[in-house]
């Protein structure tokens, strides 16, 4: 078992009303840091809103709200793991917000 926050993980963090969703790979994650986006319940699905599913944990991840967390410093709870394909769609987003543009 991981003493660390895993990539794909849905955690709920004490003091928190919403869960988090680990974003960043488990090598950042080591270091106690992670990178993660929020869950809700209701949003609507865009090119940035992501449907995620776990077990009893379905929601929107929120691409446009990503932070980064110094989850050593926090109580934390794993609530659930997306798969492979769940995490890619997701991350494929972030990403998107960081794309190039050719300006010329």
């Amino acid at each position: 078992m991981a003493i660390y926050a895993e990539q794909g993980e849905i955690l709920e963090l004490k003091g928190r009303v919403r869960y988090v969703l680990v974003l960043s790979k488990d090598l950042f994650n080591q270091t106690g840091m992670s990178i993660v986006c929020p869950v809700v319940e209701n949003a609507f699905e865009d090119a940035l809103h992501i449907p995620v599913r776990s077990g009893r944990i379905q929601g929107i991840a929120l691409c446009e709200q990503i932070i980064s967390m110094d989850l050593s410093a926090r109580f934390y709870r794993n609530c659930g793991k997306i798969n492979y394909m769940q995490i890619q769609n997701v991350t494929d987003a972030v990403q998107a917000i960081f794309d190039y543009y050719p300006y010329e």
